[in-house]
């Protein structure tokens, strides 16, 4: 207090003299408030009112900060009962990355290598490449090297396909390129990894992956499979659109054979607290060398370039990782990864050199809410731009669906 009075009497002394409060000292930095949270509960405000999902919920983590946690909207349209950071979603195909970061570690505790042959782990795996078992190693699957053609047997699983039949047709799907000869999407023989969890340690992929991230991270709303969701209590359900307006719909079954690929579910609050271990915040869960293998790109994505606006406009590069996207963002080197399941859509992208991530969860096939990551990510580097959200048209379509009756 003493301190307070005399900086008070002596800037009063300064302009009893005519001399500018700015004067005192000149080397002085103006810090311009933090104004990254507000802005953003705006931007998030004006994507819920606008119907474009019935729930939606957001993340920010910055390094010192506590997380910085949006929810908005009902787990189904008409519930009468809103969602909160512990809602429950389906994050599709950004199980990804758990996967390939559950295998990072299972190699730093010394049970597998990735460069090792993944038919050394799963002995029962066979493709139409005669060098396949050889040549694709645990490291070239999680990076989708695997020589067969994008997506692979992706049309089939979604006309309910059983993946053991899919598993055993692999033999007979001619390569696109030798195996590590190319990039090509999979989600099918990405799962594969958890078989190759299994065959290193000998449980299944859900309990090492609750073993060694979701209990030490403390990510109690985490877990795998369709049954986990719905038989919890806080959970956001699918929706498509029909007859003017979202339905709600029965989580589908399809990708849920896929629990390494696409069988993942969380809230937002978890995810807030995967991505600060993900950006190094936990390393007594993820060591650092683990985190430099998982996110390391090993094979160039050129084609992620021709994607949405934002990236064709601020992406520089792109590759893959272990179950991660790797972009140069605008000279920033970011770590992504989206998902898409019926229902639902997930995005995650970090900044590592930052300390910096931010993601959105949302259950409707409505592409609009993902213009939220590159706004976030655009102000926090600063950078002027395209409004990814067309915020005016949003605004209008807000102020419609409010006046609209409610179903």
């Amino acid at each position: 207090m003493r301190l307070w009075w005399l900086c008070a009497g002596w800037l009063a002394l300064a302009a009893s003299f005519g001399v500018p409060a700015a004067s005192v000292d000149s080397t002085a930095t103006v810090v311009p408030p933090d104004t990254l949270a507000s802005e953003a509960q705006v931007w998030a405000d004006v994507v819920s009112r606008s119907g474009a999902a019935p729930a939606l919920t957001v993340a920010i983590v910055r390094p010192g900060q506590p997380d910085w946690l949006y929810a908005g909207g009902e787990p189904w349209r008409g519930a009468g009962t809103p969602v909160n950071t512990r809602t429950v979603f389906r994050l599709a195909s950004v199980s990804k990355g758990f996967a390939g970061t559950l295998c990072g570690l299972l190699e730093d505790a010394g049970f597998l290598s990735l460069k090792q042959s993944v038919v050394d782990l799963v002995p029962g795996l066979q493709l139409a490449d005669p060098n396949a078992p050889a040549a694709l190693t645990l490291e070239r699957l999680l990076s989708h090297q695997t020589g067969l053609p994008h997506h692979t047997f992706d049309m089939k699983l979604e006309a309910n396909a059983a993946l053991v039949d899919l598993i055993q047709a692999l033999p007979k799907v001619r390569p696109a390129c030798a195996v590590g000869g190319c990039y090509a999407y999979q989600n099918v023989l990405f799962n594969v990894a958890s078989d190759a969890a299994f065959g290193a340690v000998g449980s299944f992929f859900q309990v090492e992956l609750g073993r060694r991230l979701l209990v030490p991270l403390g990510m109690s709303d985490t877990s795998v499979g369709r049954e986990a969701l719905i038989d919890g209590d806080n959970w956001a359900r699918p929706h498509v659109y029909a007859r003017g307006g979202w339905k709600a719909v029965s989580p589908k079954s399809t990708y849920y054979q896929l629990p390494a690929a696409a069988g993942v579910n969380a809230s937002i609050r978890d995810v807030a607290l995967w991505m600060r271990a993900q950006l190094g915040e936990r390393p007594d869960v993820l060591p650092p060398a683990v985190i430099a293998a998982v996110q390391t790109s090993r094979v160039d994505t050129p084609g992620e370039l021709l994607g949405p606006r934002w990236r064709r406009e601020r992406l520089r590069s792109a590759g893959y990782a272990l179950g991660w996207r790797v972009f140069d963002y605008a000279g920033h080197r970011m770590v992504f990864h989206a998902g898409a399941v019926q229902g639902y859509r997930a995005m995650v992208g970090l900044l590592p050199e930052q300390g910096f991530g931010v993601a959105v969860l949302w259950n409707s096939n409505s592409g609009v809410p993902a213009g939220l990551l590159p706004r976030i990510v655009d102000r926090q580097l600063q950078i002027e731009g395209p409004d990814w959200l067309d915020l005016p048209k949003l605004q209008v379509a807000a102020q419609r669906a409010q006046r609209k009756p409610r179903a």
